[in-house]
């Protein structure tokens, strides 16, 4: 058995310091796996960061000792409620039941021709003009249009996320924290409310009628948690494929031989889409509570802390993916954890999966892309999305460059 480590290593990680973004996270990560596999912050509130693959999958799969009830996000005090992401089993159980219709592979599947029209036709307007900035003419309507065929939502509605989003993640990176996040999430369940009383009066189809008629325990749903699920569907329905999105085409750019691979072998695109989320993570971070004193990696964690699950640094684990900073199409990415793991494995996997690899083949049907500015990056999103903010492109006719 490991002994208890002597000493605590820590480490100065803030998850909403505005100024953490790319590149300098990575070297963050680093430092802490280099202090050791369980590290302290005392930001927030203070919390352990755990940035080994074998200690987080293996958080991941004991829901019993790292709890999600209080809060998927640092600081874990309870006041975050999201369905079905901040609960246990059972009810986590009961909520994520309701949601799998609309994420199943079979949906997934039949969403296809749906997929592959819309995103063509982003992509041949946004060739068309010759390029341009790739998160505000790609990434972001993507999932936006997705959301409108898979969940019901109006346009309108939907138009509104994201300004709403990241009045959310910029509240959490601010000082007044508790008023301003309540603020912004008052505005998306207001949305939502609006979304459940346009279905009830109008009888449309989709996701949120369904929703109208559910059960969990033999009880119909309160309007609280049909308004949490569809806020989870909103905010998180977007925010990882835009990003998502957005990293895979600044991959591109930076790495104009993939294209080239693409281009002789459309069929790679399922690899390099796996590849870039092992690498880049776009959703980094999530918290766990502590039910009990438990040891990990020799460290001892006690009954009520704060645990950061970080999926970013453990896909970076030297001892899980050799030379991991490096992009690498041919390596075995099996098993990466930028979806989770266990019972809390991202419900969307499936579809992002699917629109990234149709948009990597819609895209590489076109000249070469080359970049046509500074990519900006954003900090960490809720102390856990990053991607670019913009990201400026343009299609080169005139080939490979040299």
């Amino acid at each position: 058995m490991s002994s208890v480590r002597p000493d605590r290593p820590t480490v100065e990680f803030d998850p909403y310091d505005p100024e953490l973004s790319e590149p300098g996270i990575w070297g963050l990560y680093a430092a802490a796996r280099a202090a050791g596999p369980v590290v302290r912050s005392e930001r927030r509130g203070g919390f352990w960061v755990l940035t080994g693959f074998d200690d987080v999958r293996s958080a991941l799969r004991d829901p019993a000792t790292f709890s999600s009830a209080s809060g998927h996000r640092i600081p874990t005090d309870g006041t975050q409620r999201a369905i079905p992401i901040d609960f246990d089993p059972p009810l986590h159980t009961a909520y994520r039941r309701l949601m799998t219709p609309a994420l199943s592979p079979a949906r997934v599947r039949a969403m296809k021709p749906f997929l592959e029209r819309t995103i063509a036709d982003l992509v041949a307007r946004f060739a068309a003009g010759g390029g341009g900035d790739v998160v505000r003419e790609i990434a972001l309507p993507l999932p936006l249009l997705v959301l409108t065929e898979l969940v019901g939502f109006d346009p309108d509605t939907v138009a509104q996320f994201r300004e709403v989003t990241e009045q959310m993640w910029g509240s959490l990176a601010g000082g007044d924290e508790e008023v301003d996040f309540a603020g912004a999430r008052t505005r998306i369940y207001e949305l939502m409310q609006r979304e459940l009383a346009d279905h009830r009066a109008h009888g449309r189809a989709g996701f949120v009628r369904d929703l109208l008629g559910a059960e969990i325990d033999g009880r119909p749903l309160d309007e609280d948690e049909m308004t949490s699920i569809l806020a989870t569907f909103a905010v998180a329905g977007h925010e990882t494929t835009m990003n998502s999105a957005s990293t895979l085409v600044h991959l591109l750019v930076e790495q104009p031989h993939l294209q080239d691979r693409l281009r002789a072998d459309p069929g790679l695109a399922p690899r390099v889409v796996e590849e870039m989320l092992r690498r880049c993570s776009p959703a980094q971070n999530f918290a766990r509570r502590a039910t009990c004193p438990v040891t990990v990696a020799g460290q001892d964690i006690a009954e009520g802390d704060a645990v950061l699950l970080s999926f970013a640094a453990a896909n970076r684990d030297p001892d899980r993916f050799p030379d991991p900073d490096r992009f690498d199409v041919d390596r075995d990415t099996r098993g990466h954890l930028a979806f989770g793991w266990g019972l809390h494995l991202c419900p969307g996997a499936a579809l992002a999966r699917s629109e990234l690899s149709i948009l990597l083949t819609a895209l590489t049907a076109h000249p070469p892309m080359r970049a046509a500015g500074e990519a900006t990056w954003s900090s960490m999103r809720g102390g856990n999305h990053l991607g670019p903010t913009r990201l400026p492109i343009r299609f080169s006719p005139e080939g490979r460059r040299r």
